[in-house]
């Protein structure tokens, strides 16, 4: 008798001591399998807080040789797929061209790159990059005359946009010069859009261009989003297209870009070639 009241104590302390488990929810796995997944099912950030990303732990530092391979990760990742209809001008993410494209964006040109430090971790990750090329007159020629023996139609077309909107705003009689500072790619990850990331970039690779003395520097702006960052680093828009504006040889309309992506503008920064560069501040004698 004495080892059953025993039992029965050890036992009633153990059901105390144990812990309570709580049922997962049930889902519905068959409405939840075929469900659109939105960015509001896994991103939980209340409102009266923001996000973790800091822009001070945001570095710009200028490209090597020893970047190619992660310029080429970051293009294919995060650029071509973004907006095909605005950034990469309706290609397909599998076309040849691409990879010229991006073999010529990953060994050639100015290129700046946004590193992001992880506190927790001291992780490096490459979050934005701008690179930047000369264009010449004769450029224009050589893409139209490569436009007409592409047989491919993504491609001719781009090769004629690109040059259309060279050729239209006559920048080099405009401004009497040899050659345009282009830049060519601004783009950013898709974690950290709106952010900062691309003025900072864009303010950065402005800033190098006035101290290599480059006198234009200009944007094709193919999106909304491109528009705004000009804006705010202080470029002046000289020549805007509409995207219905844009028709082939048998006069179709080409693109469809989705809202609110409606025009192209070329925005430009003109550093006067005879005002010479900012002098050091001076301290005053005592």
């Amino acid at each position: 008798m004495q080892c059953l009241n025993t039992l029965r104590a050890g036992a009633q302390r153990l059901s105390h001591a144990a812990p309570t488990f709580h049922l997962p929810p049930q889902y519905n796995l068959v409405t939840k399998r075929f469900k659109r997944q939105s960015p509001c099912d896994y991103i939980l950030i209340p409102k009266d807080k923001k996000p973790c990303f800091d822009i001070r732990n945001v570095t710009i530092e200028r490209a090597t040789e020893c970047h190619s391979r992660m310029i080429r990760s970051f293009l294919y990742t995060h650029y071509w797929p973004r907006e095909p209809s605005v950034i990469s001008l309706w290609m397909p993410i599998n076309s040849p061209y691409l990879d010229i494209l991006t073999d010529k964006y990953s060994h050639s040109g100015e290129r700046l790159l946004a590193f992001e430090r992880i506190p927790r971790t001291s992780e490096r990750k490459l979050i934005g990059i701008t690179i930047a090329n000369r264009v010449y007159p004769w450029m224009i020629k050589e893409l139209v005359e490569w436009a007409h023996c592409t047989p491919s139609k993504p491609e001719r077309h781009r090769m004629f946009f690109c040059a259309h909107c060279l050729q239209s705003p006559n920048l080099f009689k405009k401004y009497n010069v040899d050659y345009i500072y282009d830049i060519e790619v601004l783009g950013t990850s898709a974690d950290v859009t709106g952010q900062g990331v691309g003025t900072m970039l864009l303010k950065t690779i402005l800033a190098s261009a006035r101290e290599l003395r480059h006198p234009v520097v200009q944007v094709v702006s193919k999106s909304q989003y491109t528009s705004r960052i000009c804006e705010k680093c202080g470029m002046k828009r000289v020549w805007a297209m509409d995207y219905t504006e844009f028709v082939d040889d048998c006069g179709q309309r080409v693109f469809f870009p989705r809202r609110p992506h409606h025009t192209v503008g070329v925005y430009v920064k003109y550093f006067d070639p005879k005002k010479g560069m900012e002098l050091p501040c001076k301290r005053k004698p005592q």
